[in-house]
């Protein structure tokens, strides 16, 4: 009879073990998935940052807006500010 109810013990166990690892395998799909996409939707971090160096170096040779006075800048941000 040993043999019989370890047999239902382990069988218990087993019932006990199945939710909580088909929980963490669906988990684990799903970051997986999430991973993938996050790769195809966004740039990588080296091509985020080349491109920023790139728009940076080109705003660094641009004149922009120069100006004189506090007021002028303050007409200035109005005038975009709506």
């Amino acid at each position: 009879m040993k043999a019989k109810s370890r047999v239902l013990d382990e069988d218990a166990i087993v019932e006990r073990l199945i939710p909580k690892i088909e929980d963490r395998v669906r988990a684990d799909i799903i970051r997986g998935i999430i991973a993938s996409l996050e790769e195809q939707l966004y740039p990588s971090e080296e091509s985020f940052r080349k491109s920023f160096v790139e728009r940076v170096k080109k705003a660094g040779k641009s004149k922009g807006a120069i100006f004189k006075t506090k007021k002028e800048l303050e007409a200035h941000l109005r005038s975009i500010g709506g």
